[in-house]
């Protein structure tokens, strides 16, 4: 009798674990980019220490599948870490909402009043995922996205540029339920970034290789990691969670998501916003990097 109690005891302890803790761990990942991607920086621990190297900083957001049990006051934490952190630009990289036909409107003013409030210097951007277009609800996630100041890329590409740096991004549209194209004009731009929600996607994309960073989302990481089983999801089976060097050139960098979908739970994969430092071009050949971070090679 005490072991069964036991057992429901720890059961119910990893409940409130997957439930309540692991969904509300926010984190960050801080990565310094250079033009030469074999190796990438992990500089989490050693931000400051980049900062005059760094061109631009980018802060990457994904599926937050906001519903009737993901409000949007969970905007609150993201929101409190971008003011602190200071990105120069926010991209998000698909699923807002989980299900539109089950989409509580009563809440869609306070979502887009809690948007809004996310700090970009430089705009916010973002692409729709493959659960923005269930029951139609891209046009209601479109119209949120433009109301909170975030520019909506579908098969589209924009250019920024000031003292500091000039980059392209392209957004594709989703590769599941969309109609994505691959088709874009190339520009001088110093960095060239393409965004797509599932990682899998770039296989269809016959010059990847002219793009320095892919952003994607998608996979959650598998949303719930266990020693014997991680759910991958069409459209993230190659490509997961972390980091790929796809090509010579080419970075990818899979987030794993902050919202969940189909259990409300996480567990092994915490909630996560993902920071690029991209290098400034005229230091790329004199950089050393210091004991302080970490060197990562690509690969999940």
């Amino acid at each position: 009798m005490y072991l069964l109690y036991s057992c429901l005891l720890l059961f119910l302890l990893l409940l409130i674990y997957m439930v309540i803790i692991e969904p509300g761990r926010l984190t960050a990942t801080h990565y310094f980019i250079r033009k030469s991607k074999k190796t990438v920086l992990d500089v989490t621990d050693a931000v400051d220490m980049y900062q005059g190297k760094t061109s631009i900083t980018l802060a990457q957001l994904s599926d937050l599948h906001f519903s009737r049990w993901y409000p949007p006051r969970r905007l609150n934490g993201i929101i409190r870490q971008l003011l602190k952190t200071k990105p120069d630009m926010v991209i998000f990289t698909g699923d807002l909402i989980d299900d539109y036909s089950k989409w509580p409107h009563k809440k869609t003013t306070a979502l887009v009043e809690k948007l809004k409030k996310i700090p970009a210097p430089m705009g916010k951007i973002a692409i729709l995922g493959n659960h923005d277009y269930q029951h139609n609800g891209h046009y209601f996630v479109k119209e949120v996205l433009k109301k909170a100041g975030f520019t909506v890329l579908t098969n589209d590409q924009i250019f920024f540029s000031n003292q500091q740096v000039s980059l392209t991004i392209v957004g594709l549209d989703d590769d599941l339920f969309g109609q994505p194209s691959y088709e874009f004009e190339d520009t001088l731009a110093e960095w060239h970034l393409l965004l797509t929600h599932e990682p899998d996607s770039i296989e269809k994309f016959p010059l990847i290789h002219h793009f320095d960073l892919v952003l994607a989302g998608h996979s959650h990481g598998g949303q719930i990691r266990l020693p014997f089983y991680r759910k991958r999801t069409l459209g993230s089976m190659k490509y997961t969670h972390g980091l790929y060097l796809v090509t010579d050139q080419t970075l990818l960098s899979v987030n794993t998501g902050i919202g969940m979908t189909t259990l409300p739970a996480r567990l092994g994969v915490a909630p996560e916003i993902t920071y690029y430092h991209l290098e400034k071009e005229d230091k790329a050949a004199t950089l050393v990097s210091p004991d302080s971070a970490s060197s990562k090679t690509t690969g999940p």
